[in-house]
């Protein structure tokens, strides 16, 4: 069995916490907002039996990454996805991420395509919303006694066929609560994507997007989107999910991911 080890490191306001387990080559999984490391719990395991090196981070402001972070916009995630490989010493990686990790994900791949092998992406938020609706939901989020439980409604809506199990929704229950967190939350919320940069992604993509995931008013438009503007992507929709398929269908997800990876190698 392979061994788990938690780490942590120091940057601006706090520190993120990440675990890793495996040899091989480096995979780093980032999960949404709101979420934590567990998110890759039924996906992540996979991946270290078939010989990658795979670390699962909180984002900051969430689970153990705990902090006063003033920052929480797409530039400064993608800071904190170096700050990991270079406390690694992992000069190449394969970025897994789900949501507004996608962003930050893709923001990284622009800007140091030397140092990332391949994007994995579940339904990732790289277009920026309307921007009144986007404030006025993140103020909402961020309001005491308003936002925990509207964040805990929407969560659940995000897994539309397969339910969230019960252990884990008391999961983010409880990590939502933590100090920081709806914080977090609201200012991920907020932060503008990536649109104007999309098209300079040029390292070899794997995008899945749920057919019912409900932060896309249509999911299939938003893959034909990005289809179009990632041209190595390979773009999968898959009937049925919702925003975390990695979660919901990992049966379906991890067979392409491992012939994606493989290729990569």
């Amino acid at each position: 069995m392979n061994r788990v080890f938690e780490k942590s490191i120091k940057i601006e306001g706090g520190e993120l916490s990440y675990d890793i387990a495996g040899a091989g080559m480096a995979v780093l999984c980032l999960p949404s907002l709101g979420d934590t490391r567990r998110e890759y719990e039924k996906f992540a395991p996979d991946l270290v039996e078939q010989g990658y090196q795979v670390i699962t981070t909180d984002l900051r402001g969430m689970g153990k990454s705990r902090g006063k972070f003033k920052k929480h916009d797409i530039p400064t995630l993608a800071s904190d996805i170096k700050a990991i490989l270079d406390a690694e010493k992992i000069d190449k990686v394969v970025l897994v991420a789900c949501s507004v990790s996608g962003a930050s994900a893709g923001y990284f791949a622009v800007h140091y395509p030397e140092r990332v092998a391949g994007l994995i992406m579940f339904n990732p938020i790289m277009h920026t919303g309307p921007r009144l609706m986007t404030l006025l939901v993140a103020t909402l989020i961020g309001t005491p006694g308003i936002g925990k439980g509207l964040w805990l409604s929407y969560f659940k809506s995000l897994y539309p066929t397969r339910k969230v199990d019960d252990n884990y929704l008391a999961h983010i229950k409880e990590q939502t609560a933590l100090p920081g967190a709806l914080k977090s939350i609201a200012g991920m919320t907020r932060a503008k994507r990536i649109d104007d940069i999309i098209g300079n992604i040029n390292v070899p993509a794997l995008i899945f997007f749920g057919s019912k995931d409900p932060d896309f008013k249509s999911p299939e438009a938003e893959a034909k989107l990005v289809q179009q503007e990632i041209k190595q992507a390979q773009v999968v929709v898959l009937n049925d999910s919702g925003h975390y398929p990695q979660r919901e269908f990992p049966e379906l997800v991890l067979p392409r991911t491992l012939e994606f990876l493989k290729v990569l190698r």
